[in-house]
């Protein structure tokens, strides 16, 4: 029997990618031939896994400062639904001719590449379903936090849904339940976890050295004070009043900051830059963590994940609607603090940190779930569930 061939299908957003790339490299280890339709911007991280990149445009590449203008407000989502109608009309039509003569043995499909889907559905091939975030069941689901946010189809997006030029297609198909599902977290941060059945692998979070990171390195003095890192993630970063807000609430303290900015803003246009920052458009974020004590972040799912692996305490800002669900669940296991951005200020921020910096309880309650991260084994332990679907016994 040849070589086995692996398909995985995503959207071109970090917090999409990155959870998959430790395992494309595992499987690539395995000694499957693993291919994976990207835009430019990725090519050199799923090459560096030894997977063979697949080139395919997108229609998602917005402007940062465009994304963060819709998301000023978290309750308006009527351009989203709309924004993905859009995507699937143009790739899957490019996935379809870059496999109709390559057809893969099983598709790995990120819950959002709804184009993966389809297409495992059109050529008839197993498919294994990744979640980047939260898993859902019938005592979990994103379309209960849409009726509490407020989430409706507008009845242009009704009708933009029923002109598509798409299969039978409906949002709620995104979080249906595959065979077999891999979720980049462990079972004691899913809500509800322990409804979830045998279909559900909660994994944690599929992480590796990112060598195409690695010029991004910025240096960590050997100062003695403890790091804090600040970073609003890829995409929902472009927020300066934030930043000024964290320069001068940590100016001259005992913190070592490191602040990611984003690539739509210069480190070079703050004034009065304190001793105690260094201000970067991106830095490897694995790597700053392993040695920071506190993380301002997004709550983004891969941040999340990435700060509590390392064992490090929360301030979460969150920027959109899933970033506010995991911020809540941040407070609500006790692993660090939630703060609205509209009510996030100088005061607001300093009170945050001073709440959590040294709160052993805290600190106890960040390293059980950094424990129950690394009991749920990552990357290998997903290949291990993919390659046992995919065996012949496997296969249903």
């Amino acid at each position: 029997m040849g070589q086995k061939h692996i398909a995985i299908f995503n959207i071109p957003a970090h917090g999409h990618i990155n959870p998959t790339l430790a395992l494309t490299a595992s499987l690539v280890k395995r000694g499957y031939r693993v291919t994976y339709p990207v835009t430019d911007e990725f090519v050199k991280a799923v090459e560096e896994t030894g997977a063979e990149p697949l080139n395919y445009r997108s229609t998602l590449n917005i402007d940062p400062q465009q994304i963060r203008e819709l998301m000023k407000n978290k309750k308006d989502m009527s351009q989203g639904s709309l924004m993905f109608i859009k995507e699937i009309e143009e790739v899957l039509p490019q996935l379809e001719a870059l496999y109709e003569n390559d057809k893969p043995d099983l598709i790995l499909f990120d819950f959002m590449s709804m184009a993966g889907k389809m297409l495992a559905e059109k050529f008839g091939i197993d498919a294994v379903r990744l979640c980047s975030t939260y898993a859902q069941n019938e005592h979990f689901t994103f379309k209960s936090m849409s009726e509490e946010f407020k989430i409706e189809l507008t009845p242009e997006q009704e009708a933009a849904m029923k002109n598509a030029s798409l299969p039978s297609f409906s949002f709620e198909e995104m979080f249906e339940p595959a065979k077999l599902n891999i979720v980049f977290m462990p079972r004691a941060f899913q809500p509800y976890g322990e409804t979830f059945d045998e279909r559900f692998s909660f994994v944690g979070p599929s992480l590796a050295k990112r060598k195409f990171q690695e010029k991004d390195t910025p240096m960590i003095s050997d100062s003695g004070r403890p790091v804090m890192l600040i970073s609003l993630g890829t995409a929902f970063n472009a927020w300066p009043e934030f930043y000024h807000m964290c320069i001068e609430a940590f100016r001259d303290t005992k913190w070592q900051v490191i602040m990611s900015v984003g690539a739509t803003i210069d480190p070079e246009s703050f004034d009065d830059i304190p001793d105690n920052f260094s201000i970067h458009q991106r830095v490897p974020q694995l790597e700053i963590l392993k040695k920071a004590e506190l993380f301002i972040t997004h709550g983004g799912m891969n941040s999340t994940m990435e700060g509590l692996n390392a064992g490090v305490p929360l301030i979460a800002v969150p920027q959109m609607i899933e970033q506010e669900i995991t911020a809540r669940r941040v407070e609500e296991l006790g692993l660090g603090k939630h703060l609205q951005p509209e009510d996030t200020t100088v005061a607001s921020l300093r009170e945050a940190v001073s709440q959590t910096d040294g709160d052993p309880d805290v600190l106890k309650r960040v390293q059980d779930m950094q424990k129950h991260i690394k009991q749920a084994g990552g990357a290998e332990k997903a290949a291990d569930e993919i390659e046992a679907f995919l065996a012949p016994a496997g296969v249903k």
